[in-house]
């Protein structure tokens, strides 16, 4: 049977969550079926390139983020005709305006993975995203990552509902084991056991919110003095955090791990994990904390809700609200009893609802029918 051809297209350089999901697909979707290309810019393939060893995907080298890049905007139209996909499968708005029409005009399908908003967009005109609905008329389907996600494609953007499905983001939780490894991450950190230690997961930019976690950081000290505060991640704002630590007086307490390939085993040194962030589509960090049975202090933005349930998973909070967010830590950290059983009941809850086989049959499932292919019985 013919394979579906399908390409990839991300603009962001940093690889963060939406770049892992894209990586995750491309792991995972069935070499017999599918045939694969990626256009990124240079630093995430470079970022890739160990986890994509043995993957059959054509990459290109490309930072096509605006149509005002015409260089750019070329060498992607050039990989486009060279690949002739059946699919073109961007991410996020910047690499929707330019990939879907790109697409279109080289025959293929356009498929748009929206991640939840934006902080960057204000909205054109009057706010009404204009810019948006125009360029959804190159897309066939839209894959929301959450029902909050579709909500807002709907109500705020004035998408055609008839063109999303829900598929909610996921994680091979297989390899998100509790007890994997945190006792020789603390060792490593020089945090003993006993202390209290809570963790921001995310890349160092504005939408994830640090500030308001260093904000509400002093507070959690005042309670708990010998508590560490672990982020993980780098980013275009770590020079100001560092600097905004030292401000508040908190810099021996506060450690900077930079970007780490051993989530779990980070994850697993934790006591609790904190996201402070402004907005999220799906959050991958609350699935992969849950997954080890750590109990999650999160701001109830778009999607975060559905992976947290209050009182039971975890603690939800308003974003940009310090005192909000130093009270629930406080009130975690203040019962290891019961932030056990939190991390047990997510770790339950997360396991039944966002295994990646589940997203990556699903995604599947959108790529074949957008390209208009039934799925046969293939040869073992």
């Amino acid at each position: 049977m013919k394979r579906v051809s399908v390409l990839f297209a991300l603009t962001s350089p940093v690889r963060g969550g939406i770049e892992e999901v894209v990586l995750a697909l491309a792991r995972r979707l069935d070499p017999r079926e599918f045939r694969l290309a990626l256009a990124a810019p240079a630093p995430l393939l470079e970022a890739f390139a160990p986890d994509l060893k043995g993957v059959a995907v054509e990459t290109l080298a490309v930072e096509a983020e605006s149509w005002r890049r015409r260089g750019e905007v070329a060498r992607l139209s050039a990989f486009i005709e060279r690949v002739r996909p059946d699919i073109v499968n961007a991410h996020l708005f910047r690499s929707t305006a330019v990939a879907a029409p790109l697409g279109r005009w080289h025959g293929a399908r356009v498929v748009e993975t929206y991640h939840g908003r934006e902080g960057w967009r204000r909205g054109l005109l009057g706010g009404h995203f204009l810019a948006d609905r125009l360029v959804s008329r190159f897309v066939d389907r839209v894959i929301a990552v959450s029902e909050a996600a579709r909500a807002f494609l709907i109500s705020g953007k004035g998408y055609d509902a008839r063109k999303i499905v829900v598929v909610p983001n996921g994680r091979d939780l297989s390899v998100f084991r509790p007890g994997a490894g945190g006792d020789a991450v603390r060792k490593e950190l020089g945090i003993d056991r006993a202390t209290p230690l809570v963790g921001v997961v995310g890349r160092l930019e504005e939408q994830k919110g640090h500030v308001y976690m260093l904000d509400a950081w002093p507070s959690v000290l005042s309670e708990f003095p010998d508590a560490r505060l672990l982020l993980v991640g780098e980013g275009s704002l770590r020079g100001a955090l560092e600097r905004r630590v030292k401000d508040l007086g908190v810099a021996p307490s506060v450690l900077f791990a930079g970007f780490r390939a051993d989530v779990p085993r980070v994850l697993d040194a934790l006591d609790v994990l904190a996201l402070p962030s402004l907005y999220e589509g799906m959050p991958l960090t609350v699935i992969e904390a849950s997954a080890m049975a750590k109990p999650v202090v999160a701001t109830a933005v778009d999607g975060t809700p559905e992976v947290i349930r209050e009182g039971r998973t975890g603690r939800l909070v308003p974003p940009r609200v310090p005192a909000a967010l130093s009270r629930a830590l406080r009130a975690v950290l203040r019962d290891p009893a019961a932030a056990q059983e939190m991390g047990r009941a997510g770790r339950d809850f997360v396991l039944d609802r966002f295994d990646l086989t589940r997203q990556v049959e699903a995604t599947a499932r959108v790529y074949r029918e957008t390209a208009g292919v039934e799925r046969r019985r293939l040869a073992a």
